[in-house]
């Protein structure tokens, strides 16, 4: 599944709203967060599918023989990937010193769009509980700020269906 670290993210959107966890009611936030990876970032959500959306340019790139930065069908526009997947959460800004941490986040409603030059432009939600009012001004404080950096680490094995 998707993962990467210390990476430069923007949060798109942000929906706050509670949960009930058992009889507890416990605030949530719902963030849209965007970020682009390279293309072999889709190998890890299938070891098909970054070859069936990029071939390699021809010039037998010595350097890295498995270089696939033409894009094959860039008419597909924008792809979906199904799922609910637990995940670790890390924001980090050059305006805290220390990290943002969720450990029981989800992550789900991915989106991406291939592009030529092999960059693949992701677009997903990630559900946190911030705890606290502190965490959730501070989470509201990166809307839209650049600078910001993300760590996801998901947990595929546990994933859940989407409808």
């Amino acid at each position: 599944m998707m993962t990467f670290e210390n990476q430069p993210v923007r949060v798109e959107h942000i929906n706050t709203r509670t949960e009930y966890h058992g009889d507890d009611e416990v605030l949530a936030l719902d963030l849209i967060i965007t970020t682009d990876l390279p293309n072999t970032s889709l190998d890890r959500l299938s070891s098909t599918l970054r070859r069936s959306l990029y071939d390699a340019d021809g010039t037998g790139d010595l350097v890295d023989p498995d270089h696939t930065p033409r894009l094959r069908n860039p008419q597909l526009g924008t792809l979906h990937w199904s799922g609910s997947f637990p995940a670790d959460f890390t924001f980090s800004d050059s305006d805290h010193d220390d990290d943002l941490p969720f450990t029981d986040a989800k992550l789900d409603r991915i989106t991406f769009v291939p592009r030529e030059g092999g960059t693949v432009a992701y677009t997903f939600r990630v559900k946190v509980y911030p705890g606290d009012e502190q965490v959730s001004a501070r989470v509201l404080s990166l809307l839209h700020r650049p600078g910001v950096r993300g760590t996801l680490d998901v947990f595929e094995e546990e994933a859940e269906t989407v409808d």
